[in-house]
């Protein structure tokens, strides 16, 4: 019998859930990439994995494509708070759960996730400014991010740039690579594009960069409130008040068995 799974996604980034509270198993870094691949496995941009503990609703792990763990992963996140409440049935309104890097909480309402994001820290650990040459930032929203503002999304080769910056030797264990245009700068809008460490590609969005990129534009352009994203997986928001917080809707793609 094989490991019952469920894949998510969380605004075109996509995961294949297992649920180690329900079920007994384990797993390898070879086979966690095997699933993750897109021609000869389920497909995805990670495996998360939910957890008993003693004191939250689950701790998750987040394993990214290539079978490395990362500290946090917005995405990831919401859809583990979308499979407690609606596959799962969880009573409670405010959900907290334990990651590598902390406690964080969220609320589920129908497709809409919520995630109070606690973690901001490292800002301008390293100069990034010969990056772009429009607002460029080194921030750490639970993983490490370098944000770089570019005039034209389509004119960005994300593969090849990203890659560039993300092994660039200035960054210790590596970095995440925002790109981001300003679509509306009245009302506070931006299109996102990422290329994200441990898949080593670009995604349809990442929760933490969408905050990465939102933070850079409150520091540097002193956008408060909501911050509206196009991602290319879809649209969400971050919040930025005394808290921060993501947003965005979570879908429940098939469910099945891994062999």
């Amino acid at each position: 019998m094989g490991i019952k799974f469920h894949k998510f996604s969380g605004t075109g980034n996509d995961f294949i859930l297992l649920d180690q509270i329900s079920e007994n198993f384990n797993f390898n870094q070879v086979q966690i990439q095997n699933w993750c691949h897109r021609r000869s496995g389920v497909g995805a941009d990670g495996v998360l994995v939910l957890r008993p503990s003693s004191e939250h609703a689950f701790k998750m792990d987040i394993y990214n494509a290539d079978g490395s763990q990362a500290e946090m992963c917005g995405n990831g996140a919401r859809c583990c708070l979308y499979y407690l409440k609606n596959v799962k049935n969880y009573s409670d309104a405010l959900i907290t759960f334990e990651t590598l890097n902390g406690i964080y909480e969220g609320r589920v309402e129908g497709a809409n996730v919520q995630l109070k994001m606690t973690e901001l820290y490292d800002e301008e650990k390293y100069d990034v400014s010969d990056l772009g040459n429009g607002h460029c930032y080194y921030l750490n929203t639970g993983v490490p991010h370098t944000v770089i503002q570019v005039s034209s999304l389509n004119d960005v080769n994300v593969q090849a740039l990203g890659k560039v910056v993300r092994f660039d030797k200035r960054f210790d264990g590596g970095t995440n690579v925002d790109f981001f245009e300003i679509t509306d700068e009245k009302q506070q809008k931006v299109k996102v594009r990422v290329y994200e460490r441990g898949v080593e590609g670009e995604t349809l969005c990442c929760g933490t960069g969408v905050m990465a990129v939102a933070m850079t534009c409150h520091r540097k352009l002193g956008w408060t409130g909501e911050i509206k994203v196009q991602t290319a997986g879809g649209d969400v928001s971050a919040i930025i008040r005394d808290d921060l917080f993501y947003q965005g809707e979570v879908s429940h793609v098939f469910q099945g068995e891994l062999v």
